[in-house]
This record gives C-alpha cells, structure tokens and sequence, in this order.
C-alpha cells in the first residue's frame, strides 16, 4: 500500500523565529481573507504550540497527528523526542 500524496509519514519540524512567525500569520490572515486554499498550508508552518500539540496527541494519536503535516517543532521542544515515539 502506497503513501497517500499530502501524508507526512515523518514529523515536519522546523523553528521559525517569532518576527517570521508573525509575518506568517498576518500573510496566512491575508489569504484566509482572500478564501485562498494556502492559507491552511501556510498556517501548518507555523509551529503549533505544545499544549495545543498535546491536546491534538491525545484525540488522533501520534500517527495521525505527524501525517497532518503541522510544525512540531516548539512541542518537541518543550516534551522532547521520545514525546513522538509511537
């Protein structure tokens, strides 16, 4: 069985600094106002916050959490690596 296209197998984790990170959201508010579809890819750059991250864990599991494709890395970070081990 192959790979669906879109599905992150490994975990995306990237750090972002804070001015890049607001540059993102105010460009992402921008395409959401436009209703263009890469604001939800923009908005998966951004790192997702740890407690956010956890509460994600816990309701889809670490598989489907890493196939999301959202930014681990500030919850990585914060829990460390054995965090993500499935």
């Amino acid at each position: 069985m192959t790979q669906p296209e879109g599905v992150c197998k490994e975990p995306y984790m990237k750090y972002y600094s804070p001015e890049e990170i607001r540059a993102m959201c105010l460009r992402g508010a921008e395409l959401l106002a436009e209703g263009r579809e890469e604001a939800d890819r923009l908005f998966n750059e951004v790192p997702l916050l740890p407690k956010s991250a956890k509460i994600m864990k816990e309701m889809v599991g670490v598989d489907e959490m890493i196939a999301s494709g959202v930014n681990l890395y500030e919850a990585v970070k914060e829990y460390g690596p054995e965090w993500l081990r499935r």
